[in-house]
């Protein structure tokens, strides 16, 4: 909940107007308020993506409150978070609705991101595993295998994010990360999900040492890139991260 009209576009304008690395896909997720104002400024030269923080399952109908896929789409959407940690501890959110946004937004053409991770109490019992894989079993389990592929999955430690969080050292994060790519990999007989990435404390310091970590395609950012220019630095860590796996 950040960021009015004027400053969502004052933020995409200068994002817009960098020169973004090739080979990192970099995507923000503005509020409802800011999501035509965001596509409209960043349009579809920019190489970002602009995605919705969430959306409902139905095409339309008595859901006061809400914003359907289709909207969401109309507004510019091209990504809809669903599953967020927040959306899961404050607004109701459940396996069972996320497994059902996940259906809408690919019938409607949107790429579902997909949040999942633990809390704290869960992390301390040593079940964070079994945890987060139930999650991510519920959220596909109503679209076919053959369209796993199409979704991104970022786990955010429940404990790692926010004022008060924790951040996540990568010894905690790569065995998850490593349960999720394995559980996917089952499921879709090897061909796995569209992006795997983690969230929860991230910013320039751990950025290089996350990156690093067998099962992370990328990283989902919140407060370090609320600011375009912590986005960019990021942006530019993860091009040079490309770069040296390269060769």
């Amino acid at each position: 909940m950040n960021k009015t009209i004027a400053e969502a576009r004052a933020y995409c304008r200068k994002l817009a107007q960098a020169d973004l690395p090739a080979g990192v896909q970099v995507f923000v997720l503005p509020p409802f308020t800011s999501l035509a104002a965001a596509s409209d400024e960043l349009g579809p030269d920019s190489g970002v993506l602009v995605g919705a923080q969430n959306a409902h399952w139905a095409d339309s109908g008595a859901w006061t409150g809400e914003i359907s896929m289709p909207m969401a789409r109309d507004a510019g959407a091209e990504l809809v978070e669903i599953g967020h940690s927040e959306r899961r501890e404050h607004f109701g959110e459940t396996d069972e609705t996320v497994g059902l946004k996940v259906a809408a937004a690919l019938r409607h053409g949107l790429v579902p991101l997909v949040c999942v991770g633990e809390p704290r109490a869960v992390r301390a019992a040593g079940d964070a595993e079994e945890y987060v894989l139930g999650q991510v079993e519920a959220a596909v389990a109503g679209i076919p295998a053959a369209r796993i592929p199409d979704v991104i999955v970022a786990y955010e430690p429940v404990w790692a994010i926010g004022v008060g969080g924790t951040p996540a050292t990568p010894e905690l994060v790569a065995p998850v990360m490593g349960a999720i790519a394995d559980r996917l990999s089952a499921l879709t007989q090897g061909a796995g999900c569209r992006a795997l990435l983690y969230g929860g404390g991230v910013d320039r310091a751990n950025a290089p040492d996350l990156l690093r970590l067998r099962h992370v395609d990328g990283l989902f950012v919140g407060r370090a890139a609320w600011d375009v220019d912590g986005l960019l630095a990021l942006v530019d860590l993860a091009a040079r991260h490309r770069e040296a796996e390269r060769g």
